[in-house]
């Protein structure tokens, strides 16, 4: 005591009589960078070391692979039309437009009776020809199979060849010649296009169709 009623002799309690606090219940935390014991649990919310897996299934491989349908294989020469499948559709649009137009000429000149010659009465079996090759055209444009416009192009020949017969067999030398002619003129236009729609370009388009 110092003489001071407030004050207090820190000497009067004596060392070592203040017990140590008690340890904890689960042992001591490992020190920083140690690592813990066997069978400790981190705590919740603890991030795992680096390079260690986390917990639950493996992602599967590839970003969403799985979940992604496989397109159907196109074609081989590419998505879209070849050459050769829109020339022979626009050949058929063009020799069954002429064909239709001489046809119809011939009809008109059969009625009127300007013309009765078998030649003449031949040749107007280009009408279902000439419908045929315009609607093969069309089909064809729609990607369905070149069978229509094959047939039509090939029944225009047939039909010419056909006239170049009957007119020989009842014609006069003069009448057969100038149908020559025409048939050198008109022959071309189906035969080209029944030549394009056979082509194995045109066919394996139109075959692949989705």
């Amino acid at each position: 005591m110092t003489g001071q009623p407030y004050e207090q002799e820190w000497d009067a309690v004596p060392p070592g009589s203040v017990p140590p606090p008690p340890p904890p219940a689960y042992g001591r935390p490992p020190a920083y960078g140690q690592p813990a014991p066997y069978g400790a649990v981190p705590p919740y919310g603890a991030v795992p070391p680096y390079g260690a897996a986390p917990y639950g299934p493996p992602a599967p491989y590839g970003p969403g692979w799985a979940a992604v349908p496989l397109a159907p294989p196109a074609w081989p020469d590419g998505p879209g039309r070849p050459g050769s499948a829109t020339t022979a559709a626009v050949l058929g649009f063009v020799t069954g437009g002429l064909t239709a137009l001489v046809s119809l000429a011939l009809l008109v000149a059969v009625l009127t009776g300007s013309e009765d010659d078998p030649i003449t009465t031949t040749l107007l079996l280009g009408l279902p020809c000439a419908a045929g090759l315009i609607t093969g055209a069309a089909r064809l444009l729609g990607r369905h199979a070149p069978t229509v416009l094959f047939a039509s192009a090939l029944a225009s020949v047939v039909v010419l060849f056909l006239a170049l017969v009957v007119g020989a067999a009842g014609q006069d030398a003069d009448d057969v010649a100038g149908f020559s002619v025409f048939l050198v003129l008109a022959l071309p236009l189906p035969v080209v296009t029944a030549v394009f729609a056979r082509l194995p370009r045109t066919l394996g388009w139109a075959g692949s169709r989705p």
